[in-house]
This record gives structure tokens, sequence and C-alpha cells, in this order.
């Protein structure tokens, strides 16, 4: 996780930024709240950075384009929604109503994604 967090504002092409959101994305859906820790510790405000990131793939029209990146969101955004409100940092409890918003644009992308387009 910490060489993909170090990567997050390097990435050189779009498949690698996608590639490498997608392995903070999955240590999010393993363990959601060390994984946010651990990004808080990487940087200061390291968890507002990744979502940041993650949320504007979220919101741009190709940002998640694969079938994979949509559901890995889905399912890593519902583990989000499910932790203990104390374990959220400080950092992301303002936005955090965000996610169910980001949730459901990921689900609406999804059927584009399905058929290819």
């Amino acid at each position: 996780m910490a060489a993909a967090f170090k990567h997050l504002d390097q990435t050189e092409t779009k498949a690698f930024e996608l590639a490498n959101l997608g392995v903070l994305i999955n240590t999010v859906l393993y363990n959601p709240g060390a994984a946010l820790a651990l990004m808080s510790a990487q940087h200061p405000h390291g968890a507002r950075v990744f979502f940041d990131r993650w949320f504007a793939a979220v919101n741009a029209e190709r940002g998640l384009p694969r079938v994979h990146d949509k559901t890995l969101s889905i399912v890593a955004l519902s583990a989000l929604l499910e932790m203990d409100a104390a374990a959220v940092p400080a950092e992301l409890r303002d936005g955090w109503p965000g996610i169910v918003g980001g949730a459901i644009r990921v689900f609406k992308g999804l059927p584009k994604a399905v058929a290819g387009t």
C-alpha cells in the first residue's frame, strides 16, 4: 500500500493511474479502518488526498471504465459505510455522507460499462 500511495500523484499513464488507484481501493476493501489510518500516517491528510483522487475518477466520464473498477468501488464504498463512525479519520468526517452519492454514481455507470460503451 505504501508504494501505491507514493505514486498517487505521479502517474505517467492512464493505465498506471487506474491500476494504482485499484490497489489502494483494494486496501480499503480489505480493511477500511487500517487503510485509512495508514494513508493518514503516510502523508498529512493522506486519506483525504486518496478520496479526492478516487472521487475524481468516480465523477469523470471514463474515470473508472471497466466493470471490475466499478464493482470494486461499489464493494469498497459499502465496506466504508459499515465502518464504526469513531474509526473515520477526522479529515474525512465532513465529506463522509458523500460516499452514498459516490456509490450511486458508480451504480449508474455500471450498465454502460457492462455494455462495453
